[in-house]
């Protein structure tokens, strides 16, 4: 049993994984991605809550304006990349060739896979802040499956189809970092986009159904995608919405009511 699941485990990474990413070391297997996730957990649950038991909460304002800063541009270079690339909201199976334009998808799609990772700072650094109510059941796993579907995404399906819910989430998160950013700026800028709160919850919601839409296109027969993608990507999206849809009605549809 053992060496037939070792078997399955390189066939799929050899014979169906994308060749162009063969030698990438932080993509070739699930094995950093799982001691990051590893590493993640470890520290949002029990060292960092460990260390600031007795410990005053960190500011870290500086630390976040940049940070904001960072993922605002981050994002807009990956929406360049994107863009620029051979970009449609069809069916577009993956070029695995090695000619400028499938690199720049791949490229786009690694970009991403990327800031997934970093994005699993946001969760520590709650935790310094002593923010415990934000580091939630939807928190937590949003950052750890959209790191994994990151490397599915990269790992199997560099460029075609996986370009499109990339942008679209990607063009959300300037959105999103930039309310961070702006509200950072103290409480007259929090007072003045305080109506937006719900909507860039909603906004992100309407994401997922156009996620959802734009995937089914990839069951049609004469669609050159593989299918196995949408048994790991689609469960995860209906999820994810489900999961922000209780956070919305908690915060905002229940809170009206009271």
């Amino acid at each position: 049993m053992a060496s037939f699941l070792v078997e399955k485990y390189f066939y799929v990474l050899d014979e169906l994984g994308d060749p162009r990413l063969k030698d990438w070391i932080t993509v070739s297997s699930p094995g950093p991605t799982l001691t990051i996730i590893a590493i993640y957990i470890l520290l949002t649950y029990v060292c960092l809550p460990a260390y600031m038991k007795h410990r005053a909460p960190y500011n870290l304002k500086t630390f976040l304006y940049f940070y904001n800063i960072f993922q605002i541009v981050y994002c807009l270079g990956i929406l360049y990349v994107g863009l620029t690339s051979n970009l449609t909201i069809f069916c577009q199976p993956v070029d695995y060739s090695t000619n400028s334009v499938a690199l720049q998808a791949l490229h786009c799609t690694y970009y991403t896979f990327v800031l997934k990772a970093i994005e699993l700072i946001e969760t520590p650094i709650f935790v310094l802040r002593k923010k415990y109510q934000q580091v939630s059941k939807l928190h937590v796993y949003h950052h750890i499956s959209t790191f994994v579907i990151g490397w599915v995404g990269v790992r199997f399906v560099a460029g075609g189809m996986v370009l499109f819910p990339i942008m679209i989430n990607t063009f959300l998160h300037v959105l999103m970092y930039t309310y961070y950013l702006l509200s950072s700026l103290g409480k007259e800028w929090q007072m003045k986009l305080e109506k937006w709160k719900p909507r860039l919850t909603m906004l992100q919601m309407v994401q997922f159904m156009v996620m959802i839409v734009h995937s089914m296109q990839s069951l049609h027969p004469e669609c050159h995608i593989p299918k196995p993608m949408l048994l790991i990507y689609l469960p995860n999206v209906f999820v994810v919405f489900y999961m922000f849809w209780e956070f919305y009605q908690k915060n905002y549809i229940d809170r009206k009511k009271d």
